[in-house]
């Protein structure tokens, strides 16, 4: 009676085991060779406390397994990079390739006495523009490229300074010389016309390449002028500027 008893008790401290996950079939019995990971009801083990004993499935104890888990546990193969967002760039002068035709590049442009320019703009003193422009000789030789500023108002401005602001960068350009006048009573108008060369190469790349910009017209009397540009108007800029550089211009 003591030797059942004793076996019963074998027998169900066997099967916690198992189910509490304490120890796997092979320890419990001593085969080394069990492999049962499946739920339910064990068949493969040892028998001698019972033919049948329900369990957890049971960890593989073999060496690959160690080596793989000794992988998984190297925390080298796990750091974590640290992602930092490219942040918005200053734009520089790049010597592009152009890829267009002139007559493509002509889009949006127009020849008026040998003066390329925007067809969107005029030179009269009452048209407010900003602009490069060039002219083309006519032995085929062209002019140095231009940039125009012109302002007109029913006050005046006295600017001396344009400061561009492209992808929220800025450029300063200094005018050498700023022309102003009246038109009937109450109406002003200021004009300035530079040579632009290299430089100014980052300013001109810009206004040609940035994907929005305005300009802030520095006054003498304290009150600036503002100017947003449309993505014609940057457009614009790309194309007199590279189509004077594809019909032989150069930046001086």
């Amino acid at each position: 009676m003591e030797k059942k008893w004793l076996s019963h008790i074998t027998a169900v401290a066997a099967v916690t085991a198992l189910t509490l996950g304490t120890t796997s079939c092979a320890s419990l019995f001593g085969n080394r060779n069990c492999r049962c990971t499946h739920p339910g009801p064990c068949v493969c083990c040892e028998t001698g406390v019972g033919a049948i004993v329900g369990h957890r499935p049971v960890q593989r104890d073999t060496a690959a397994d160690d080596s793989l888990l000794s992988q998984l546990l190297d925390l080298s193969k796990y750091e974590l990079k640290t992602y930092i967002p490219e942040a918005p760039k200053r734009l520089v002068w790049q010597d592009d390739t152009i890829h267009e035709t002139p007559s493509a590049l002509m889009s949006g442009l127009k020849n008026v006495n040998s003066k390329y320019m925007p067809t969107s703009v005029t030179m009269d003193n009452s048209d407010n523009a900003i602009y490069f422009y060039f002219t083309e000789n006519a032995d085929g030789t062209l002019s140095p490229l231009h940039l125009r500023i012109q302002y007109y108002a029913d006050d005046p401005l006295q600017f001396y300074e344009a400061v561009f602001y492209i992808n929220g960068f800025d450029y300063h350009f200094k005018p050498a010389l700023v022309e102003r006048g009246k038109v009937k009573p109450k109406f002003f108008w200021e004009n300035s016309d530079d040579v632009v060369g290299v430089s100014q190469k980052d300013l001109l790349y810009a206004l040609s390449h940035g994907q929005w910009g305005e300009v802030v017209l520095l006054a003498g009397n304290g009150i600036n002028h503002k100017k947003s540009f449309t993505e014609d108007q940057i457009k614009d800029f790309y194309n007199v500027l590279y189509l004077y550089l594809l019909k032989g211009g150069k930046l001086e």
